[in-house]
């Protein structure tokens, strides 16, 4: 079977920068019209699509795309 496709969508990438920017699950869900669930599930895709199993190795993995290069 194919692998899934490594990149997060538009969606995921909203998550992921409210994680970088420090906010709560809760917090990201009011700010995109979301359940906590949802996000939650969110970032169970992204953890799963990055190989990362915490929001801190997550921002981790962000700021070292930001500043390779």
């Amino acid at each position: 079977s194919l692998a899934a496709p490594r990149r997060p969508s538009d969606r995921e990438l909203e998550v992921i920068a409210g994680v970088v920017g420090g906010a709560t699950n809760s917090e990201i869900a009011a700010r995109m019209g979301l359940s906590e669930k949802t996000v939650e599930s969110h970032l169970a895709r992204i953890y799963g699509k990055l190989d990362v199993h915490s929001r801190a190795s997550l921002a981790a993995l962000v700021v070292r795309g930001m500043t390779r290069g």
